[in-house]
């Protein structure tokens, strides 16, 4: 059985379908091809890249089609979709305590002038899209890798488990506390908290530390940040992970919707 892990999509519907076809995870019909393969999707599903409704909707799909041929396809929570779920309920509300460039915002204008959403995204998003989205697990396990979207430890403020972190994280999604949701969108955009800045850098080890050992793991992967924004990496180069940390973190944010080829990161 083969598993593979995929960053961040970002609307690149095409992409997308490039990358599973020449991992043999699609057929050229664009039906699920992977048998009893295991495919991770590391959230950010939207924004950005024109097609974001697409990736969602192929998601969907795959997960169904790969169950019932004894696969598994499973789709982690990212930050860019809890912004559009904001977006959709709270709409033109303001976003508490936030500004760009000196003006305050709405949610709805948060997610469209700030966070790279698109209209397109806009006219066809259904209730189902985003029941779906507000449903995804924050934190996974396979094997002895964690897996989430964001390289931060701002998960631990949820829980000290894997089940009460998705379970509280869902719970809030469901709610409607408009300081809450804001601050926990806040957090899921902290980054780079893994990256030793130097080479005493203790903090940063320090916390993937607490992470692993809260998580019962002993690797992580990750998104979120792409790795041509990592000093002298270019998105042209970007054509396997990044590990650092020993090893023990890897980044998969491939920076698809920048133009970069793709690549899905096996774990078998």
């Amino acid at each position: 059985m083969n598993t593979f892990v995929v960053g961040d999509i970002h609307g690149c519907l095409h992409e997308l379908h490039d990358l599973l076809r020449r991992l043999a995870l699609l057929d050229r019909r664009l039906a699920w091809a992977g048998a009893d393969t295991q495919l991770w999707f590391l959230g950010d599903y939207t924004d950005r890249g024109p097609d974001g409704v697409g990736v969602i909707d192929l998601v969907i799909r795959l997960q169904r089609e790969a169950r019932a041929v004894g696969g598994h396809v499973t789709a982690l929570l990212g930050n860019h979709d809890v912004i559009l779920c904001n977006a959709f309920l709270f709409g033109p509300t303001l976003v508490p305590g936030f500004t760009l460039q000196g003006q305050s915002l709405s949610f709805e204008q948060m997610w469209l002038q700030h966070a790279g959403g698109r209209a397109e995204d806009a006219a066809r998003i259904q209730p189902h899209h985003l029941t779906w989205l507000r449903t995804r697990p924050a934190l996974a396990r396979t094997g002895d890798t964690l897996l989430m979207h964001a390289d931060s430890s701002f998960y631990l403020d949820y829980g000290s488990s894997l089940s009460e972190v998705n379970t509280t994280i869902r719970r809030l999604l469901r709610g409607s506390d408009l300081a809450q949701r804001n601050r926990f969108e806040e957090q899921f955009a902290r980054r780079n908290e893994f990256l030793p800045r130097h080479t005493d850098d203790v903090g940063a080890t320090g916390r993937l530390e607490r992470v692993l050992q809260t998580f019962r793991a002993r690797r992580l992967v990750h998104g979120h940040t792409p790795v041509f924004s990592l000093p002298g990496r270019r998105v042209a180069d970007v054509t396997e992970p990044w590990t650092y940390q020993s090893g023990r973190c890897v980044n998969v944010d491939h920076g698809l919707v920048a133009g970069g080829p793709g690549f899905a990161f096996s774990l078998t």
